[in-house]
C-alpha cells in the first residue's frame, strides 16, 4: 500500500507545479492583451463554473468507467487546453476554454482525492491530509519559480505545464493493480451537506474564496503596486512554501477540536491582509505576510478536510469530495467576482479588503452560530 500512496503524493506534487505554471501564465496572457482585472475575474469564474457543472455527474461517471479511465480522460483534455489556451483570440474563446477546463480539473482532482482518502484508515486521515496539503503547496510554491525562470509570456511556461500534467496521470498508473473502489453514484445535495455540518460548510466556502482570490489576483495585485510578473508570482511561492506547516497541523489536530483551528487560521488570515494594506509597498513584508497566510490558509484547509472524510463512509467519498468541492468552487466563484469588482474600485487595496471582508463574514457567521447553538442548548 506504501507504493501506491507514494504514487498518489507524485502525482498530487507534478500536477499542483502545473497549476502553479498556470495561476501566473494565463493572467499575464489576459494583462498583456489588456483584459482588466473584473474580466480577468470572470475568465476565472468560468473555470469554477466548469467545475460545479462537472460536478453533477461525476460520481455516475467514475461510477461507470473507473477511476483511471476518469483520471485519464481528464488529465489528456485538461493538457491539451493548456497548450492552446497560450494563443489567445478572444476573451468569449478564453472563457469556453476556461469553462472545459474547469470540467476536466474538477474530475481530475476530485477523483484522485477521494481515491486517496479511500486508502487511508481514519487513524491515517488527519496527518495523510497535512501531507497531501503539504505535497500540494510545494508544487504550487515551485510553478511561479519555474515561470521565474522560464518566463511568463513564454510558450515554453505553458508546454512544460502540459507535460507535468501527463507525468502526473502516469504517476497513477501503478494503481491499477489495486482493486478498483466501490464508488456510490449518488449525489449528496448541498442542503444535506450544510445540514449535516453547518460550520465546516462555510469554514470550506471561505477557504476557497480566499485562496482562489490570492491565486487568481496576486499578479494583478502586484502588478498594481509596480512589480513585474515574475516578482508578483513569486508571492505565491512564498505563500506556498508555508505547506510545510500543514503536517505540524495534522499533529495538532490530534490533540485540538478542528473548529477552534479553524478560527485560529481565519483570525491569522486577517491580520496577515491588514498589515499588507499598510505595508504593500515593503517587498520582503509582503514575502513574509504572504507565507504567515499561508501557515493561516493551513490551519482552515487541513481542518476542514479532516472534518469532511470523518463525516462520511469511504463509498460515499468520491460523492462527499463532488459536493465539498461544489462549496468550495461556490466560493471561489464569489472570490474572484468580488476580488475583480473591487480591484476596479479600489485599486490595489480592492485585493486585500476583499480578503479581510470574506474573514469578517466566516466570523459573523461563527458568532451568529454559536448563540444559535447555546440557545439549543
Amino acid at each position: 500500500m506504501p507504493r501506491e500512496l507514494n504514487s498518489l503524493f507524485l502525482s498530487i506534487f507534478l500536477f499542483a507545479i502545473a497549476i502553479g505554471i498556470d495561476v501566473v501564465a494565463f493572467p499575464t496572457i489576459l494583462t498583456i492583451n489588456h483584459i482588466d482585472p473584473a474580466r480577468i475575474g470572470l475568465a476565472s469564474s468560468f473555470e469554477v463554473i466548469g467545475g460545479i457543472f462537472a460536478s453533477f455527474f461525476l460520481s455516475n461517471l467514475v461510477a461507470r468507467f473507473g477511476m483511471i479511465r476518469a483520471l485519464g480522460f481528464s488529465a489528456y483534455v485538461y493538457a491539451l487546453g493548456i497548450l492552446l489556451i497560450y494563443f489567445y483570440q478572444s476573451f468569449f474563446l478564453w472563457v469556453v476554454f476556461a469553462f472545459f477546463m474547469g470540467c476536466c480539473w474538477f474530475i481530475y482532482v476530485i477523483s484522485r482525492q477521494a481515491w486517496l482518502n479511500i486508502l487511508l484508515t481514519d487513524e491515517q486521515r488527519g496527518i495523510a491530509t497535512g501531507i497531501f496539503s503539504m505535497v500540494l503547496s510545494a508544487g504550487l510554491a515551485v510553478g511561479p519559480i519555474i515561470v521565474s525562470k522560464l518566463g511568463a509570456a513564454n510558450y515554453i511556461s505553458f508546454i512544460t505545464s502540459a507535460i507535468l500534467v501527463l507525468c502526473s496521470y502516469f504517476c497513477l498508473l501503478p494503481l491499477k493493480r489495486l482493486p478498483q473502489p466501490e464508488i456510490e453514484s449518488k449525489r449528496i445535495p448541498l442542503k444535506e451537506f450544510f445540514e449535516r455540518n453547518p460550520r465546516c460548510f462555510v469554514a470550506r466556502f471561505f477557504l476557497d474564496f480566499q485562496t482562489y482570490l490570492l491565486l487568481s489576483f496576486t499578479v494583478v495585485f502586484g502588478i498594481h503596486i509596480g512589480l513585474s510578473y515574475e516578482a508578483a508570482g513569486l508571492l505565491i511561492t512564498s505563500y506556498m512554501a508555508s505547506g510545510f506547516f500543514d503536517v505540524w497541523v495534522g499533529f495538532v489536530l490530534k490533540k485540538l477540536s478542528p473548529y477552534n483551528v479553524i478560527n485560529i487560521g481565519f483570525l491569522g488570515c486577517i491580520f496577515s491582509f491588514l498589515i499588507i494594506i499598510l505595508y504593500s509597498k515593503s517587498y520582503i513584508i509582503l514575502v513574509v505576510l504572504y507565507f504567515i497566510f499561508g501557515m493561516s490558509i493551513s490551519c482552515i484547509y487541513v481542518s476542514v478536510f479532516k472534518i469532511a472524510n470523518d463525516d462520511y463512509s469511504k463509498e460515499k467519498l468520491v460523492s462527499a469530495n463532488a459536493t465539498f468541492q461544489i462549496i468550495g468552487s461556490i466560493g471561489s466563484l464569489f472570490g474572484v467576482l468580488t476580488g475583480g469588482v473591487l480591484l476596479n474600485i479600489f485599486g490595489a487595496n480592492g485585493f486585500p479588503i476583499a480578503m479581510i471582508l470574506s474573514c469578517v463574514f466566516y466570523l459573523t457567521f461563527l458568532v451568529n452560530y454559536e448563540k444559535k447553538y447555546s440557545s439549543r442548548s
